[in-house]
């Protein structure tokens, strides 16, 4: 069959400066590469976008005042237009030059708080299921359960599941991976991973960083 292999060398990385990354949630001013986003003209929908592209369920808060620290205003990002669809705000039309409107004296960095994973299934045979990604990273399988399992299949509108798979059954991962998250808790009854107990980040050159991603199998 037909088939494409994508790449995204020489966009530039949207992601958040200034702010933290907990458990389930992150914050910061958002930058498109090197330039900060400008708030003039930020609203709640590029920003609930903004956080989906990066992973997240969505903005709990907006800011347009450099609320994560002061930002260069020599280059920056403006009159952002997006479809909604996009991975990234680099796939959006914008403008980034040092001519960003100033509603207050001078220009002001655009901030967001996101909460809640935004998580999807690769490498199954069908949507139910597949390992577990969120924002282009495996989770790591270490303690990895029925319960854990049952809060992915239900985030993605499924009655429950079926099975919690370990050791990447359904996309294979090499050494040097890495894991956005691993040993989650979960009770079963959370309403999205970001509410379990887990540890962010997990990499090691070891053999046992390959093929450690989990993964579901749920019930329509």
């Amino acid at each position: 069959g037909a088939g494409v292999i994508c790449s995204t060398a020489g966009l530039s990385l949207l992601r958040l400066v200034g702010g933290t990354t907990t458990q389930g949630a992150a914050s910061g001013n958002v930058y498109l590469g090197n330039s900060p986003v400008c708030g003039t003209g930020w609203d709640m929908k590029t920003a609930n976008l903004t956080c989906r592209m990066l992973g997240y369920s969505g903005a709990t808060k907006m800011s347009v005042q450099s609320l994560f620290g002061e930002v260069t205003t020599s280059s920056m990002v403006h009159d952002i237009k997006c479809r909604g669809d996009e991975w990234s705000l680099a796939a959006c039309s914008y403008k980034e030059d040092g001519d960003c409107p100033a509603s207050v004296r001078s220009a002001k960095g655009a901030g967001v708080v996101c909460q809640g994973y935004n998580v999807e299934l690769r490498g199954g045979s069908n949507s139910r299921e597949g390992d577990v990604y969120i924002t282009n990273q495996p989770l790591f399988h270490y303690n990895w359960g029925t319960e854990d399992a049952n809060v992915i299949c239900r985030m993605l509108g499924f009655t429950g599941v079926k099975r919690a798979t370990t050791g990447s059954t359904f996309v294979g991962l090499p050494r040097y991976t890495r894991y956005k998250a691993y040993n989650f808790g979960c009770s079963g009854s959370e309403t999205n991973l970001a509410d379990c107990p887990h540890t962010l980040n997990y990499y090691t050159s070891g053999s046992s960083g390959a093929n450690g991603g989990s993964g579901v199998v749920c019930y329509y």
